[in-house]
């Protein structure tokens, strides 16, 4: 520490958020569905961001559609895979997701190719930015830390400030009194799963420009964004 200046120091702080911040959404998709419905999700990925933003050419197109697709592949995944198991056992629809986790990073490879696909910096975040204390190699970083806090406070005030959050809170203390008062408990799963792996495929689009895009590319991060 002796030969590590102030400025050094900061900027490697700012560099630690930053890769905090992808732990943080990864961590929130699982959170959500683990929480909810004792299921831990292994199935998560980004080549879907890649290739939407080598279809449209746009960051921004690929940064919308992403999330739609995961949702939606984590809702059909819910209906059709992860709920014919309920009841089961909580090992039943973990051995599910763990092995669709397989199969999705085999499907990347014959698809792409194991050495993965490059991304691209949006334009005009590209460069560097002076924060005040020196000057921080690249302006997306800092976009990255900005919408990462500006996802986890709309889930926040999703479940803490609208009805539907609410219910989705009792749900996790007690599913048996929500199915009493009347609540279609299914539909509450549904939501919450399609949710979460819309969040972890947001969490795949933002990463890419940090890191090369590869088939296995979640698997080192999956385990500790779980124990966040």
């Amino acid at each position: 520490m002796t030969g590590l200046s102030f400025e050094l120091l900061c900027m490697q702080l700012l560099t630690g958020v930053t890769l905090g911040s992808i732990y943080a959404l990864l961590a929130l998709s699982l959170c959500l569905i683990f929480g909810m419905l004792n299921v831990v999700n292994f199935a998560h990925g980004a080549f879907l961001g890649v290739y939407f933003l080598g279809v449209t050419g746009s960051f921004w197109f690929s940064l919308v559609l992403t999330p739609l697709f995961t949702g939606a592949i984590g809702l059909l995944t819910e209906r059709f895979l992860v709920r014919p198991l309920h009841g089961r056992g909580l090992d039943y629809p973990r051995l599910l997701t763990f092995g669709l986790s397989y199969v999705l990073i085999e499907v990347m490879r014959i698809t792409f190719g194991i050495e993965g696909l490059p991304s691209v910096t949006p334009e005009g975040l590209g460069g560097t930015v002076n924060v005040g204390i020196g000057y921080f190699p690249k302006k997306y970083r800092l976009f990255l830390i900005a919408a990462t806090a500006g996802i986890i406070f709309g889930v926040w005030f999703f479940i803490q400030k609208t009805r539907y959050g609410l219910i989705i809170k009792a749900g996790t203390a007690d599913q048996e009194i929500v199915k009493v008062l009347g609540v279609d408990i299914a539909k509450v799963w549904l939501l919450v799963f399609g949710l979460g792996c819309a969040i972890a495929g947001l969490s795949g689009i933002l990463a890419s420009p940090t890191r090369s895009v590869n088939p296995e590319m979640g698997i080192p991060i999956l385990a500790e964004s779980f124990v966040e």
